[in-house]
């Protein structure tokens, strides 16, 4: 099959006896390669299966019989078809090319040195099909092993317009078993100059064809989880500690200013609003359901609200998929219920939605324990409420526009929100924690557009097996192996961080300066040892640290005493003052070399004084390029953070996120959306 995709494979023959490897051996040429043939065997190597660099008859009889022998030992119920006698090919690098179907992505490509170094080094890079020759590229540069590739000790190159040939014919193969996909396994495949052979291939289809999915992201009535002039909360409590009171404090006792209904059968009257005994009872129109009670309760409530003409629910409670059994069942009933009823739910097990225009606020976290963040560029799109909840804390500077913790997704999802969010004009820049995905090529379809107009921050943890099982009790997803995701998401332009701090950090920048035209950044700073730091950090977050254009040199030249260094990173020791600092950083936007400008303050250094904020704040107005500070301290440096971000410039409080703030600024979509 897979030569009608213009992969090579040596000549071989199959034997079934001694004599007939032996006389089929001298028709191939010796030297020649024998490997056991067996529809049950998936590893010949771990059987003793193969032999390598026969180059007698002799040899070949006598390797036949071993291998027989070995392989009915070893693996007594397997089926012996024969043993293959191949020409042998000598030298060049062995890689592997592999498609899978992946439970999330559907079907993938895999490339990466071959052989035993696969499973040794794990040295692969992922895309999800169909992919671009520009994806192909990307995928060769991003293996550790590609110096091995561009030759090495003497020996030639091997041909990159090969190499991605060889993975844009494999990606067509994986797009025409699309349906019936579930692994191929070229493995290894030598490669010497702009040769290749196929010395190993495994493919297993499925019986039953499994037309891909194409679904486009739903976006129909979002608008009333963030816009809903009437709210009814079921489950409402008098009882404080409960949910259902903390959600009506939430909605009736601060900043939302639209009805509230809330529901509860044994009151009159709850925190001085009128209380009804169930959703039909109310007597005006309700735009949003928000439940607190038990999930069982909800199939009627979703019959109630449909009767009514409600078509938005937030579930709160848990209870769903994350338990397994019944729980999961009744989660799957209620999804087919609301796509019946026509009701739009967030959740459940989660803990809602926010909006910074409107204050629509469901949470069950009082504000006595939680700030409400202004509105503002960021919008926050959360599979754990806990990580959602400290993120808009941190973002309260920053602000935030919408916010949606969507638990255990059982009908709107991470696509149909970021779709809403292209359209928000308030939203520059949004901030994911995903888990685990349930339509992974639709995500992907709609990030990948969405991205082109609004960076698209994500932070997908369950990296590892423990990890990822733990995500699966939590909102009972499977994160799966993060090499695809990491593939997905740069076909889709996403900026993919590596922990909690790095999606606070990146969002703030992207939400605070300009994206930068470039990698390429300048350092200044009182104090060497962060900027050292920062340098030996910039290569793994594909920043540079260039020169500086000779005119720089010779203005920093020109306005410094001879004891500070011109050069990048500028180092301007503990005798800077703010003038210091502002010369340097105005050499350093207008350096046609420099993309981005990290100065790094040690305000426990008394010659800087407390004019830098103004100082900054002019600097960032005056000029296109960003601008990020980076600032570690006690009450002193918090002050005057405080003062630099009144500027509108970030300021970031470890040299992680600092520099990981440089790496979401300098990063681009690709030019073509994917699909």
């Amino acid at each position: 099959m897979y030569r009608n995709y213009g992969f090579l494979a040596p000549r071989s023959e199959l034997a079934t006896t001694a004599d007939e490897a032996a006389a089929k051996a001298s028709a191939v040429g010796f030297p020649v390669v024998m490997k056991i043939v067996s529809p049950d065997i998936v590893h010949k190597t771990d059987v003793g299966g193969v032999a390598l660099g026969l180059d007698s008859e002799a040899e070949v009889r006598a390797a036949f019989d071993r291998i027989v022998s070995t392989v009915r030992a070893k693996a007594p119920a397997a089926r012996i078809d024969g043993v293959a006698v191949e020409e042998m090919v000598r030298g060049g690098v062995e890689i592997i090319i592999g498609l899978n179907n992946d439970a999330q992505f559907g079907p993938t490509i895999m490339f990466g040195l071959g052989g035993i170094f696969t499973e040794i080094f794990q040295d692969v890079s992922f895309r999800v099909l169909p992919i671009t020759r520009a994806d192909a590229e990307a995928m060769i540069g991003e293996i550790r092993g590609k110096a091995i590739l561009d030759g090495y000790r003497g020996q030639p190159p091997v041909s990159r317009a090969m190499l991605v040939d060889l993975l844009m014919n494999a990606a067509r193969m994986g797009m025409d078993l699309a349906d019936r996909l579930e692994s191929v396994d070229f493995n290894p495949i030598v490669v010497w100059g702009d040769e290749h052979r196929v010395l190993d291939a495994k493919i297993l289809l499925r019986p039953d064809a499994q037309p891909l999915a194409a679904e486009p992201p739903d976006t129909t009535h979002l608008d009333l989880f963030f816009k809903a002039r009437s709210v009814a909360l079921i489950g409402a409590s008098a009882t404080p500690g409960k949910v259902g009171n903390a959600v009506l404090d939430s909605l009736a006792l601060h900043d939302y200013r639209g009805k509230v209904f809330p529901v509860n059968p044994t009151r009159d009257e709850l925190m001085g609003l009128k209380a009804y005994p169930s959703l039909s009872a109310i007597p005006e129109a309700v735009d949003l359901v928000v439940v607190t009670v038990a999930l069982s309760m909800v199939p009627d409530l979703l019959r109630e609200c449909a009767a009514k003409g409600v078509h938005a629910m937030v579930i709160i409670s848990g209870g769903g998929k994350e338990l397994g059994g019944d729980s999961e069942a009744l989660e799957a009933e209620i999804a087919r219920l609301a796509r019946e009823c026509g009701v739009r739910i967030v959740g459940c097990n989660c803990i809602g939605v926010f909006d910074g225009e409107t204050r629509l606020d469901t949470f069950f976290q009082v504000h006595e324990r939680m700030v409400r963040p202004p509105l503002g560029p960021v919008s926050i799109l959360t599979q754990s409420g806990t990580v959602g909840a400290a993120l808009m804390e941190d973002l309260h500077n920053v602000g935030v526009s919408k916010f949606v913790s969507y638990g255990n997704r059982i009908d709107v999802d991470e696509a149909d929100l970021l779709a809403y969010l292209a359209d928000d004009p308030h939203t520059r820049v949004v901030a994911c924690y995903i888990e685990g995905l349930k339509r992974g090529r639709k995500f992907l379809a709609t990030a990948s557009r969405v991205a082109q107009a609004k960076p698209v921050v994500v932070f997908k943890p369950g990296r590892t097996l423990r990890s990822a099982r733990a995500s699966i009790s939590h909102t009972g997803f499977f994160g799966g192996t993060y090499a695809v995701w990491r593939g997905a998401f740069r076909q889709a332009g996403i900026v993919a961080v590596d922990s909690y701090e790095e999606l606070f950090a990146v969002s703030k920048a992207l939400a605070m300066q300009p994206r930068a035209s470039g990698n390429r950044v300048a350092m200044i700073s009182n104090g060497a040892g962060t900027m050292v730091q920062g340098i030996d950090l910039l290569p793994e977050y594909g920043l540079a640290l260039p020169d500086l254009a000779a005119e720089t040199v010779a203005t920093l030249r020109a306005a410094y005493p001879p004891f500070y260094l011109a050069q990048n990173p500028v180092d301007v020791t503990g005798s800077a003052t703010t003038s210091d600092y502002a010369v340097g950083i105005r050499a350093l936007l207008d350096d046609p070399n420099v993309d981005v400008v990290m100065p790094w303050f040690v305000f426990q250094d008394t010659p800087v004084g407390e004019d830098i904020a103004e100082a900054l704040g002019e600097l960032n107005r005056r000029g296109k390029k960003p601008i990020l500070v980076g600032a570690t301290g006690g009450p002193f440096t918090a002050k005057m953070s405080r003062a630099i971000e009144a500027q509108g410039v970030p300021v970031f409080h470890s040299v992680r996120e600092w520099v990981a703030a440089a790496m979401g600024l300098a990063h681009r979509p690709p030019q073509q959306v994917w699909g």
